[in-house]
């Protein structure tokens, strides 16, 4: 089951916030940049859930035993992605 995950409708302020920041993420990979971007586009909630169901469903099959390579490879994916960064800085800002 795929979940959709909204984005801001063209051409609000929202979505142009969102587009100026996700663009600055893929050029500069900053953590702090991918998480700017999820919350001013309202998305920040909704990636978190599914990046963490993602998470639990690779490190299940990991842990099952039937894993293989292509599981770790994909948790390591997940983490490379904009969601996977912004939600790394939001953990290291929360433990400061």
């Amino acid at each position: 089951m795929h979940t959709l995950i909204k984005t801001p409708a063209k051409g609000t302020y929202k979505s142009q916030l969102f587009e100026q920041w996700a663009g600055e993420f893929q050029q500069t990979h900053a953590d702090h940049v991918a998480y700017i971007a999820l919350h001013l586009g309202g998305m920040l909630d909704a990636c978190r859930s599914k990046l963490n169901r993602l998470l639990a469903q690779h490190r299940q099959q990991l842990a099952s035993g039937l894993g293989d390579a292509r599981h770790g490879r994909a948790i390591e994916r997940l983490h490379n992605t904009m969601t996977g960064a912004a939600i790394a800085y939001e953990s290291r800002f929360h433990h400061h």
